[in-house]
């Protein structure tokens, strides 16, 4: 393990080496066939967005934003696996070293903290919209512009300022990966405690304020022997975000936990990045299975596409119609004046 900041740097025309040994190219390969097929889902979602109208609404902006992340993620993984097994032995620049380290080292905590940060925002929007029966992408407008600012600004500034200020260390192991060494112990907590204990404390403090609130409503309409079309619209929002969320946490926090105790490429880290890429290629699939809209969106398309069927093969009968009536009189003409 050498430190890039600590590198010695006399050598001009050979600074080091950016590719990957055979053993992690090995070790990264499951990793790149679950991305591949991440790939292909992703495409799928995302052309049905751009076809769907119906699915392009204010609302929906912290689920789009949450599954963009993940297209960074699948685009930092193939940059680095094709910069890493294509490289030549000599890099030509300490800028561009720098510039794949930075991207290695820090791409994936960062992108994996905006995602848990865009679901905390996601929660507490539909928190308000629960409890206060109140579109905040409507009323607060300029307080989501914020935050959508802040959630991308704030993550990049704290784990970037950790290097200058002697917290983290951007380190590079020969023929293998770069990652962020925390120098003492203080660092190792604030970072937990940033990037999972916080954010995942939050979340859940809101699904179960949403939960209780829901519950509580329930019961008060059940003795009133009425329930409101709003009030099980509230119960399913509640129950789909329960369940994407608990399948999201359990394949998503293995890595993050992972990544700040362990450096270079074994076992734990490759489980960890393998779990994680595997929730990437199901995201599309539980956010589309979970959210009505996407079905009502998917069987008005199925509906257009069979009633197009169907009148394409109306005029083609229509046409041929005709032509198999005039024979059919034909015959019969001929077979009347034989007789």
């Amino acid at each position: 393990m050498v430190s890039l900041f600590q590198q010695n740097n006399t050598d001009s025309k050979c600074l080091a080496t950016l590719s990957w040994d055979q053993s992690t190219v090995d070790a990264q390969r499951p990793i790149l066939y679950v991305c591949i097929i991440a790939s292909i889902v992703h495409a799928a979602f995302w052309l049905q967005l751009s076809l769907c109208p119906s699915v392009r609404q204010k609302t929906m902006q912290w689920l789009y934003a949450y599954l963009a992340t993940d297209i960074f993620l699948l685009i930092r993984f193939f940059f680095l696996f094709i910069v890493h097994t294509t490289s030549t032995e000599c890099i030509p620049t300490r800028a561009w070293e720098l510039f794949v380290a930075y991207i290695e080292a820090i791409g994936d905590n960062y992108l994996n903290i905006l995602e848990v940060y865009i679901l905390l925002a996601l929660n507490l929007c539909r928190y308000i919209q629960i409890t206060r029966n109140k579109n905040v992408y409507v009323t607060n407008v300029r307080l989501l512009v914020v935050t959508h600012i802040a959630i991308y600004l704030l993550p990049a500034f704290f784990l970037i300022i950790q290097l200058p200020i002697g917290w983290g260390e951007l380190n590079s192991y020969s023929g293998n990966t770069c990652d962020i060494g925390y120098t003492n112990t203080f660092a190792v907590v604030l970072n937990i405690v940033v990037a999972f204990i916080l954010p995942i404390g939050l979340n859940i403090l809101v699904i179960g304020a949403s939960v209780r609130h829901v519950h509580l409503t329930s019961q008060l309409q059940q003795a009133k022997h009425h329930v409101s079309a709003r009030e099980k619209y509230n119960r399913s929002l509640v129950i789909q975000f329960t369940i994407f969320y608990t399948i999201w946490f359990l394949l998503w926090s293995p890595n993050i936990i992972i990544y700040q105790f362990t450096s270079g490429v074994n076992t734990l880290t490759i489980i960890g990045k393998l779990l994680n890429f595997i929730e990437i290629s199901i995201d599309p699939i539980i956010v589309a299975a979970l959210d009505v809209r996407f079905y009502q969106a998917w069987k008005k398309t199925w509906t257009e596409l069979k009633n197009r069927s169907l009148k394409k093969f109306g005029h083609e009968q229509r046409r041929i119609g005709p032509a198999v009536f005039t024979t059919t009189v034909n015959t019969v003409q001929q077979r009347v004046t034989k007789v």
